[in-house]
């Protein structure tokens, strides 16, 4: 009984991110912090959940798991991120890097949930 709600919280959670995103933030700027830390604390705090929805929606789609193809691509973007930084600066400082490639894929997933949401709604009244 109570495994069954805890995996079915878990699959609304991994579902709908957008909730939880507005919950991050909610509850963030109301801890009092400004609109600007909120925002930064809902991107940091749920871009996982975005990762993790769309390799749901691409399996449920297409059948097949991509973990591994979108693992790699994350980890290419990463290298990018770091020569990229390197070249500028001749130092890479981990920290900053790693906050530009979380946001980064912040955005490129929300993209393509919003993306797959739509093509998946296509595709079931098709």
């Amino acid at each position: 009984m109570i495994l069954n709600a805890v995996a079915n919280l878990i699959g609304i959670i991994i579902t709908l991110p957008m909730l939880v995103t507005w919950g991050v933030y909610y509850t963030v700027a109301r801890g009092g912090y400004n609109k600007w830390k909120a925002i930064h604390a809902a991107v940091n705090w749920t871009t996982l959940l975005y990762i993790l929805a769309v390799t749901a929606m691409l399996y449920m789609m297409f059948g097949a798991s991509y973990l591994g193809i979108i693992t790699v691509l994350l980890l290419v973007l990463f290298t990018v991120i770091i020569v990229i930084r390197w070249k500028m600066f001749t130092e890479v400082v981990f920290r900053k890097a790693f906050r530009i490639f979380w946001r980064i894929c912040f955005l490129l997933f929300v993209c393509l949930y919003f993306l797959l949401a739509i093509t998946g709604m296509i595709r079931y009244l098709l």
